[in-house]
């Protein structure tokens, strides 16, 4: 019995190290940047682009994941992404032109990115964890922070010691010789999972979503555009908020000093909403989520000089403790709603506008900056869409929303 009641934590203490270092790897790409730079002396933006094609990337195989996930189960696809992101890592340490580039970062080791990441990962906790998916989510999703604070300073080290085509064979090492048995040796379906193995995804049994009658349903979009906008509105901040504070006048060490405080306070706070969406309600605990995090952007946004350095720890409270946290909400909603043989694909569908929304955002906080000429219109922007991401989050709660949802089950065609 002690085995048994043992089994689920196992799994997510084995998903929080692989998201650890899944995401944070990913997320630290910005120190092999600035080392590619000088080696390459390509532009900023040929370089930086690198990511926004990861990004991209992860959206348009995200379903396919999620399909492939509800085929085969977690483990396998997991077990491929790590494989996939060892080969690829491996290929970056080759490079000696951009597109060889954004072929081996930019689509193969994202690939392994998409495959190891926030998709699989939580098909499988909240297949294990029906009743406090919000927590252990908050868990997983936290190791990304952590992930990020320490493989950040650990890689730039390396590089200063080895370069970065030597680092980028340890990690893809680390992936194999770490991350691909802990993988194979721990995830495994829940016993839920496994007898309702005989069904597929598309179809509908005793009152579940299939991927068809979820596309057709209120929810799915209410929570598909509550994404997509928080997105925009978190990448706006998030891809100009070093920018902002050099521009202000702090130095980019000060800058990305401070910042780089966010990761611990964001692992901190995806923790904590992920239990405050258990404890009350998850609507409840998304508006508090985004009531932090627009108290932060406001904050940021008043820092005009470096005359009030609190204003910048302000944001980092605010902002920081929101940041991450946000998806962790939106993904236990998910689940509670569209959870079945079919989720795996419904969710992978739904993270689609995580990568339309981040690239928008990115995009658009720059194209109105170089209108106006500051942020302040970017900002007011990005707080403005992260509340109207509230209301959807609230209208797909209500009772009449459901209600019309669930005809869908009974309706011809």
């Amino acid at each position: 019995m002690q085995q048994t009641s043992s089994k689920p934590w196992a799994i997510a203490g084995a998903a929080t190290l692989t998201f650890a270092f899944v995401r944070g790897l990913h997320t630290s790409f910005g120190v092999f940047f600035v080392a590619l730079l000088e080696t390459f002396h390509w532009s900023r933006g040929v370089t930086a682009g690198v990511q926004s094609a990861s990004l991209i990337m992860d959206a348009l195989v995200s379903p396919f994941i999620g399909r492939l996930t509800d085929r085969l189960g977690a483990r396998q696809v997991v077990a491929a992404g790590s494989i996939l992101l060892a080969i690829g890592l491996l290929l970056c340490s080759q490079v000696t032109s951009a597109w060889e580039l954004y072929l081996y970062f930019g689509a193969v080791a994202s690939l392994g990115f998409a495959a190891g990441g926030v998709v699989p990962h939580v098909v499988v906790v909240s297949d294990w964890f029906p009743s406090r998916r919000g927590l252990v989510l908050g868990i997983v999703y936290g190791g990304a922070g952590v992930g990020t604070l320490v493989l950040s300073p650990f890689s730039q080290w390396l590089i200063s010691l080895w370069g970065w085509p030597r680092v980028f064979q340890v990690l893809a090492a680390i992936a194999l010789a770490i991350i691909l048995p802990l993988v194979l040796s721990t995830y495994q379906p829940s016993p839920q999972t496994s007898s309702e193995s005989t069904a597929t995804p598309d179809s509908t049994t005793n009152g579940e979503w299939s991927v068809p009658l979820a596309l057709r349903s209120i929810q799915f979009w209410s929570l598909f555009f509550s994404r997509m906008v928080g997105s925009v509105g978190t990448m706006l901040i998030v891809t100009h908020q070093v920018a902002h504070v050099v521009d202000i006048g702090y130095s980019p060490i000060r800058a990305a000093t401070v910042f780089g405080l966010m990761a611990l306070v964001s692992a901190a706070g995806r923790v904590a909403f992920g239990y405050i969406a258990d404890l009350l309600t998850k609507a409840i605990a998304y508006t508090l989520n985004i009531a932090c995090a627009v108290v932060g952007v406001v904050a940021l946004t008043l820092a005009t000089d470096t005359s009030q350095p609190w204003l910048l720890y302000v944001y980092i409270g605010g902002f920081g403790i929101a940041f991450g946290s946000r998806a962790v909400i939106l993904s236990a909603i998910a689940a509670d709603i569209f959870a079945g043989r079919g989720f795996g694909t419904i969710f992978g569908l739904s993270v689609v506008s995580v990568g339309c929304g981040g690239a928008l955002g990115a995009w658009m906080g720059g194209a109105l900056h170089d209108v106006t000429g500051n942020y302040l219109m970017s900002f007011t922007v990005a707080n403005l869409l992260l509340v109207f991401s509230v209301i959807l989050v609230w209208l797909t709660g209500l009772t009449w929303m459901r209600q019309v949802d669930r005809r869908l089950w009974s309706a011809p065609g």
